[in-house]
């Protein structure tokens, strides 16, 4: 094969891998931030519910502190301002409603040790505590008043009530009357250090829900425009994928698709590539395909030069003569038909050897081309072992008789034996009829000489 000019080393252009991954990097990047982003839109939009949520319970939570501090208090004036009903018996009802709130998780201990738990800033929790700080001293004050009231109406045994009995008074209070007791109880629970400390708890309580309301107001917010802000790169993301695969579609299309095209193109009229740049995988393919194109031409020349051409003599062989006749070129004016036979080849061959004889017969044509041949035409053919054809195009029969006088001339030089008929015709039919008719008229002449040169040869022996 035909080495080609350019060398597979020096193929240029930039490797498919140069495009191919850093588009699949930048892909597989932003899918994984963008899976990232919507894990983290779900998991604000999950805090964001929880947040709502929390906010509600929060603040439930706290007023509860207020709720079971009014309960408190009114349970304890209740019984303060009635310690016994109608028929002079304890009236022990605000008593035990008392207590049960006392074991309620709505009391302000228990509401305090939850928040501290939750996720609410340091205000709440100090508004928290100094309302559950309050509630206790309201407590202390309540309980105090009913351990006094009680030393003056005694309560009937019960394990619920002995807490009342527990408390100890001061020995002033236990100095006093049984109607200043009564009057003492009563004002303690309505002087105002008394209605100060209630105003505190509710005070409190009133401002840690409105820093929860601010608080959770503005967490929501935040939340929101983060989760707004997570949409927006997600957004860019896919703008991103869809411009990067885009522009790798535009690339695809610039480098391979469009060049396939033209490629594919120029392979079904069978004709060779010229590389249009670019990618290095498809100028080694151009150039692939380039060497296996030259390679296969120069295959099909010599598998053609093989079937047409004669191997000992190197002529045309008589498949080529009846191709020639087939596509006669009917521009020309006359033709002329010799026949050629080499006389004695057989002798030659058992006496001297085929090596001998073979070299008769390249002797012989290259006599024939010598004397018949014609520039730019292979007109000169060997179409059996010792038979060869010419044909002479325009051409009169004073030129045919002036070459066969040379040949003679030249058959004596090389000292060979060769018969020789001819047939000229001034009319050129296309498909090879005249010429068949013609070839028939010469090879009639060649064999009649044929005999004369072997009947002569005869006679002087």
């Amino acid at each position: 094969m035909k080495e080609k000019n350019v060398s597979k080393n020096r193929i240029k252009g930039i490797s498919a891998k140069f495009f191919a991954i850093p588009v699949l990097l930048i892909v597989i990047l932003v899918h994984i931030s963008i899976i990232f982003n919507i894990i983290e839109i779900n998991d604000s939009s999950r805090y964001l519910h929880v947040l709502v949520q929390n906010s509600g319970a929060y603040q439930i939570d706290a007023t509860s502190m207020q709720a079971s501090n009014t309960v408190l208090s009114e349970t304890c004036s209740n019984y303060i301002q009635m310690p016994i009903d109608t028929d002079s018996n304890a009236n022990v009802g605000p008593l035990m409603a008392y207590v049960e709130e006392l074991g309620s998780n709505r009391r302000s201990p228990k509401v305090a040790e939850r928040f501290k738990k939750y996720d609410v800033s340091y205000e709440v929790l100090l508004c928290v505590e100094k309302a559950s700080e309050y509630s206790e001293q309201l407590m202390s004050i309540q309980m105090h008043a009913i351990a006094v009231m009680v030393s003056v109406y005694p309560l009937p045994p019960a394990e619920e009530l002995a807490v009342f009995s527990n408390i100890e008074l001061t020995q002033e209070e236990l100095a006093m009357s049984n109607d200043e007791k009564v009057a003492h109880a009563r004002n303690m629970i309505v002087e105002s250090s008394y209605a100060q400390l209630r105003y505190k708890v509710s005070e409190n309580i009133n401002k840690c829900n409105e820093l929860l309301q601010q608080e959770f107001a503005k967490a929501t917010l935040d939340s929101q425009q983060y989760v707004t802000k997570l949409r927006n790169i997600l957004w860019a993301e896919v703008f991103v994928i869809m411009f990067v695969l885009g522009g790798a579609f535009i690339l695809l299309y610039l480098f391979i698709f469009k060049p396939l095209r033209i490629y594919s193109k120029n392979i079904s009229e069978n004709k060779s590539i010229k590389s249009t740049g670019g990618v290095y995988e498809m100028n080694n393919l151009v150039y692939a395909f380039n060497c296996l194109w030259e390679y296969r031409n120069t295959i099909e020349k010599t598998l053609r030069t093989e079937a047409e051409n004669d191997a000992l003599t190197g002529l045309p062989n008589r498949y080529c003569l009846e191709h020639d006749m087939l596509k006669n070129d009917t521009s020309c004016e006359s033709i002329a038909v010799l026949m050629f036979d080499v006389n004695y080849l057989k002798r030659t061959n058992d006496t001297k050897g085929h090596l001998a004889g073979d070299n008769l017969i390249r002797t012989t044509a290259s006599c024939i081309k010598e004397c018949f041949g014609m520039d730019h035409k292979n007109n000169c053919y060997r179409i059996g072992g010792d038979e060869f054809v010419a044909l002479l195009y325009n051409v009169d029969e004073e030129d045919v008789k002036r070459r066969l006088n040379k040949f003679k001339l030249v058959l004596v030089r090389e000292d060979i034996s060769v018969s020789v008929g001819y047939a000229c015709s001034n009319d050129v039919t296309v498909g090879g009829c005249n010429f068949k008719k013609l070839m028939e008229e010469a090879d009639k002449k060649m064999y009649e000489q044929k005999k004369r040169i072997h009947s002569a040869k005869k006679k002087s022996t």
